[in-house]
Parts: structure tokens; sequence; C-alpha cells
């Protein structure tokens, strides 16, 4: 596959306050949010952008349904916030595990069911495996913990057509499923922080690095990452956390980016695989 070029990138909103998730939503339409808790609409075909609420927190993973409600992981508040699609509404959605709090929401995903996967990456410090895989009922509330070992800080995570997750954990930088026996390896990613992942529609995935600053694309099944950008300056595409398809035939990439204020975007190598819309 041929790599793409930092030339081929296109600002679709700047001015943002470090966005570090971005989804696409049954409208059309991108979904970012901000390091205050800020959640912002993003037009792509007019490069245009508002902000249509603020929960007060720091939103991170961004997803949404069919009513165009928005779903934010706020780390700042150890919970699930959906925000109404028609009034901007906050409500905590979920805040807890088993019982006991969620660490740190980072990503969460709609299945086909409706009911949300979830990862809480656990405590931010190198040493430490306290990440876990929750999975959160179509309504909401308490969530339940699936029953594997703790996990390095898992982050970014997809769910295919057929309901099976995936998953980045980025302090032993690997992509992983879940199988019927446990988690099963995918592929290692070594040297790199993977943070955002997407699935194409070749059953490929899309990983977004928090460092360094790159986009690698990972074959159906597994094997060997493919480079596809590179920014070693650091100037055009800063630190790059989650990636997700938009537009005619889900064919470009958009790109948030932690360490900046702007989402930009990329034509797709391969064409994005739907989202569920609960």
């Amino acid at each position: 596959m041929s790599p793409l070029e930092l030339s081929q990138l296109r600002t679709l909103a700047d001015g943002l306050d470090h966005p570090e998730g971005v989804a696409l939503g049954p409208d059309g339409m991108l979904y970012a949010g901000g390091e205050a808790g800020q959640v912002y609409r993003i037009d792509p075909a007019r490069a245009e952008h508002e902000q249509i609420a603020d929960i007060g927190g720091s939103a991170l993973g961004i997803c949404l349904d069919a009513s165009g409600s928005v779903y934010v992981c706020d780390a700042a508040h150890g919970a699930v916030i959906r925000v109404d699609g028609h009034s901007a509404a906050a409500e905590r959605w979920c805040e807890s595990a088993a019982g006991r709090p969620i660490i740190t929401p980072n990503w969460a995903a709609f299945a086909p069911d409706g009911s949300l996967w979830l990862s809480d990456s656990g405590t931010e410090a190198l040493e430490v495996r306290d990440g876990r895989l929750l999975h959160v009922p179509a309504n909401g509330g308490d969530a339940e913990v699936i029953d594997i070992e703790p996990l390095h800080f898992p982050n970014g995570l997809c769910i295919g057509p057929d309901g099976s997750v995936h998953w980045l954990e980025s302090f032993t930088p690997c992509l992983r499923r879940l199988a019927s026996s446990g988690p099963e390896l995918v592929t290692a990613l070594p040297g790199v922080v993977p943070d955002g992942v997407a699935l194409d529609a070749d059953g490929g995935f899309l990983i977004g690095c928090y460092y360094p600053f790159q986009l690698l694309r990972v074959p159906p099944g597994g094997g060997q990452p493919e480079l596809l950008l590179d920014d070693p300056t650091g100037i055009h595409m800063i630190m790059p956390t989650n990636v997700t398809y938009f537009g005619d035939g889900l064919g470009e990439v958009a790109l948030a980016s932690l360490g900046g204020y702007a989402v930009k975007s990329l034509p797709a190598p391969v064409s994005g695989a739907p989202l569920h819309y609960p």
C-alpha cells in the first residue's frame, strides 16, 4: 500500500481545545471533544465547527447513537456522559463497573445489539497494569467487568460488523481482540504508543499513534503494521490520537490531535467500515 503524504492533510476544524476524540455521527457530521469538557460538531464539507455542549470535565473518546446523542468518555468525572442530541442536556449514563468507580474511561463504541463497550485505561503509570474492558447494557447504568487479566492501559477500541471487539493497549503496545477463550493478540506494535483505532471495509485496522506521530495500518487478521504517514517534525500531525472514517463511501479519515488544536483529514487508503448507531 502506498504511503500517504503530509501535503494531503486538510484542516477540518481549528481552534479546538486539544481534541483527543473524534467520531462520525449518523448525520454525516464529525464530533470531537475538548480538554475542558467541550463537545464540538464539525461540518467537514464546509470546514466549520460549533460547540454544542460543555460537560465540565475532560472529554476523551466519543461515540453517537441513532438519535444524534453524544456519549463522551469523561476522564475527570470517571463516567460516560450522555449529551442529548436535541436539548444538549448532559447526564451521567455510566459511572460504575461491578459497583465500583471507573478510573479512566477512555474510548467507547456501540455494538450491533445496542450495548456499549468501554476501555477503562486505569492508572497512567508504566509499572501498573490495572486497565479493564467494560460492557455497558443498552440503557446505561452499571457496567460489567470482562473477566480477563488486568490490561496495560487499554485505549482505543472498535467493534466489527459481527460484534467482535478489538482494542489497543498503549503501554505494552499491541492490538488485541476478545475471543471466547479470552484476549488474543492481533499484532504487536513495538516502538510506538498506539491510541486510536478504526476498522476498514477490508477488515484491516487504521491506528493513530500518540508517539511518534504516525498513522499505521494493520492488515486484516493481523501481521506486520504498515506505516501510512509519518510526521517526524511534529508540525503537521501533532500527537494524533483517535481516527474515524467519514465522507462519501467512508472514503476519508479524520484525525484528532491531543497535542494540538485541530481536526484534520486525509484520503483513506481503504474505505472505512460503518459504525453501529443503536
